[in-house]
């Protein structure tokens, strides 16, 4: 395949897994699940910047996490900030982050999912004086055991879609 059609091939993927993400995230959960909603946007964007850098960046992820803040009516850029420092941190080792077993790129994922639980809530404590509490980090460990599944679904339509791993 050329560098040409490779580059064309599969370009509605990455699109259609990020509209995807945001639904789930709009969706409404049940109330026993309300502090556990997993941050599906995070997890595209985790993988997307690790399987295919030249194509999901950082400034992808900022305008993908701006539609997130517009369809949440949260804070305008909590959520941008968010899937940027979600994707700076991805992209900055993705070459790494291939090399590990899927269960290390869990821990991974926690952590990250742990440093956005604390910035969201400290954004939402100095503007709605919303205490953290211990519950909201059910949704990073959520997002953690929600890995393997995202990774394995998107790996799947990447290769199918033709997306190539590699430059």
């Amino acid at each position: 395949m050329s560098r040409r059609s490779n580059q064309q091939a599969g370009g509605w993927v990455i699109p259609i897994s990020i509209l995807v993400a945001m639904i789930l995230s709009v969706v409404s959960y049940p109330d026993w699940m309300r502090y556990a909603v997993p941050h599906w946007l995070s997890l595209v964007i985790f993988y997307w910047c690790i399987a295919a850098p030249d194509r999901m960046n950082v400034g992808n992820a900022w305008i993908a996490g701006l539609l997130l803040d517009l369809l949440l009516h949260t804070l305008f850029g909590v959520h941008a900030i968010t899937a940027a420092l979600v994707a700076l941190a991805a992209v900055t080792s993705h070459q790494r982050l291939r090399m590990y077993h899927i269960w290390q790129q869990c821990l991974v994922v926690f952590l990250i999912a742990c440093i956005e639980v604390t910035f969201v809530g400290w954004v939402f404590y100095l503007t709605n004086d919303a205490a953290l509490r211990l519950v909201y980090w059910q949704a990073a460990l959520t997002t953690a055991l929600l890995w393997p599944v995202v990774y394995i679904t998107l790996r799947f339509a990447r290769q199918r879609s033709g997306i190539s791993r590699f430059r």
